[in-house]
Formats: structure tokens, sequence, C-alpha cells
């Protein structure tokens, strides 16, 4: 029985943590409503008006550095003008690998540009996100353990594109 109870309430924190928040009524079931760890402690997946996005977990802040601009990654992957689509825009592949060896440390040597170098080195994992529209943004997210960062790459990296992601709890 308390085997049982244990197992029951890890569905449960599963299915409560994966579940995305907003107006999801009527989301296609190719649709990815779940995101990867670590990437889900940070942040989830809400529905829009104008498609899904990842954005920050409620608790958390995802900002430009030296602004309070907050930062979404987007399904509806436009410049401009998004469209009022709904659930009609949607993920349908979410990658998150953890980085290791001279990917990792190069990653680190250009997420360091313009700052101190930490002494502590954080796991570095890229994430690679597809849209229903068939386009892909790619990113770096650094994890230090009491801080996390990210960073947008689309072809390669760039150190101007580099995001905070703050715990308000801390």
């Amino acid at each position: 029985m308390k085997y049982l109870i244990l197992v029951l309430i890890s569905i449960l924190s599963f299915l409560v943590k994966s579940n995305p928040v907003g107006d999801c009524i009527g989301t296609p079931k190719a649709a990815v409503t779940a995101l990867p760890s670590p990437l889900d402690n940070w942040g989830q997946i809400v529905c829009t008006p104008y498609g899904h996005i990842i954005s920050n977990k409620q608790g958390y802040i995802w900002s430009n550095v030296g602004s309070y601009s907050p930062v979404m990654i987007p399904s509806q992957m436009v410049r401009t003008n998004p469209k009022s689509v709904g659930n009609n825009s949607y993920f349908t592949s979410i990658e998150m690998n953890l980085l290791q060896g001279e990917e990792a440390a190069s990653s680190i040597e250009l997420f360091e540009t313009g700052f101190d170098k930490s002494p502590n080195r954080p796991k570095v994992y890229s994430l690679i996100v597809k849209s229903i529209s068939g386009k892909e943004l790619g990113f770096k997210f650094f994890d230090f353990g009491d801080s996390q960062w990210g960073m947008w790459c689309k072809k390669s990296c760039d150190p101007n594109s580099k995001f905070m992601i703050l715990n308000m709890a801390k």
C-alpha cells in the first residue's frame, strides 16, 4: 500500500509538472507539452493567443541582461507581427542535451565573454526546439547550481544574447 501511494504521488507530480498553462483547449495531440529536465525546473510551456511559448516557471524571471526585458521562446517563429493562431502553433520537438568535453568548454568560454571568469564550472546544455512551421531555434543553458543563464544560438551562439534566469525565492 505504501509503495502504491508513492507511485501515485510520483505520477501526479509528473502530470502537474508537465501540463502546460494558459488556454490549451484544442492543442493537437502532436504538440510537445512537457519540457525536458532540467529546463522543467525553470520553465514551462504556456498556451497563448499567439501559439505556445516556453517561458519562465512561476517564481522565476527570465530577463535580458541590464534591463527588465522578459525572455520567451515562441513556437510561432516570426520577427514581427505574430498572428493570433492560438494552439495551432506549437512545438513538435524539444530536445535538451548535456554537453561535455570540448563542446562544453568552448560554450563556457563564449558565455564568459564580457564577464569575469567564474571559478565554478557550470553544466552546459544544448536546447533545440522545432515548431509545427518546420523552423527551429537553438539555445545553450548554463546551470551553476544556484543560478542559471541562457544564450540564443542560431547557427552560432552570440554572447550578447545572454539572459538571466532568476529564482525569485532566493
